[in-house]
């Protein structure tokens, strides 16, 4: 099987290094038909990194990830392709284990699972999601045991079924630069066909440290109402996920966060995640 890579950057070369390195390493160069990278105007070495690695580089149309992401679907000739994001350190394991997961007539899309690499107690909250996502542990609500919803659908190592994605009209277009994986997945669930989420093979994603992270909750938050209503135009579906239960896991975090570092032994969940609610909240309130 021959496949198409792509990826989209913005000023990602702290990092693009390692992870084309690691992608060289990963995916063997006999099965790769392209490299594709769709640059969004970035300011520093990017492009000549991507370009000493072997990727085609491409000019992003306008900007923003969906832009990128459709530039390099445009491109893909391949009846599979993958994605990967910039800041993401592939899984070893990856080539061997996701693929097959599209052998199955029913599934369009799998990927692994991506831990942040700090701070630590970040990436320990981010274990305690996978474990409730296959059923090791779980949390009581008045309907009973739940899981995250939709946990690990990204785009930032994961093997699409090409023709799949073009007959869904592509990457959804979004005018805020977030929630592209989120509205693709509930396009895909609601065609019939699957998303596979494998927990066990695990990518690391390179960060800059719970500051920038709690940013990145609080532009999450900001953006969750237009992500709601592009899904609700989709696919006529209102998400699960609503603003007063939001707000009631804000409410009810500090005991959450007392659940989940007593589970994975790990004292500062205690307040990261707190924070992690607290911000996406201040998001929320501000994007209306």
């Amino acid at each position: 099987m021959k496949v198409d890579l792509v990826m989209w950057t913005k000023d990602g070369e702290k990092f693009l290094s390692s992870v084309l390195n690691r992608i060289d390493s990963v995916i063997p160069y006999e099965f790769v038909n392209q490299k594709i990278l769709v640059d969004d105007h970035s300011n520093d070495r990017t492009v000549e990194i991507a370009r000493d690695f072997n990727w085609t580089v491409y000019e992003n149309p306008s900007s923003g990830i969906s832009a990128g992401a459709n530039e390099a679907l445009r491109r893909v000739k391949t009846p599979f392709f993958i994605s990967f994001e910039q800041d993401l350190l592939l899984a070893k394991d990856w080539w061997s284990r996701i693929p097959l997961h599209l052998e199955s007539s029913k599934v369009a899309v799998a990927s692994g699972v991506r831990f942040p690499d700090r701070p630590k107690g970040l990436k320990k909250l981010h274990q305690y999601l996978a474990k409730k996502s296959r059923g090791e542990v779980f949390i009581l609500h008045k309907g009973g045991q739940t899981k995250p919803y939709m946990y690990g659908m990204t785009l930032d190592n994961t093997i699409y079924k090409t023709k799949i994605i073009e007959a869904l009209g592509g990457f959804p277009r979004v005018t805020r630069n977030a929630g592209v994986d989120v509205i693709l997945a509930y396009k895909i669930l609601d065609s019939g066909f699957k998303w596979i989420v494998d927990c066990d093979v695990q990518s690391t994603h390179l960060r800059h440290g719970l500051r920038s992270e709690l940013r990145h909750e609080e532009w999450h938050g900001f953006t969750i109402s237009e992500i709601w209503r592009r899904i609700k135009k989709e696919v006529g579906k209102t998400p699960q996920t609503t603003k007063l239960s939001i707000l009631s896991r804000f409410v009810f975090s500090p005991g959450m966060g007392l659940l989940i570092a007593l589970t994975m032994n790990e004292p500062s969940i205690v307040y990261i995640y707190p924070l992690v609610r607290l911000y996406f909240v201040k998001g929320l309130l501000k994007g209306g």
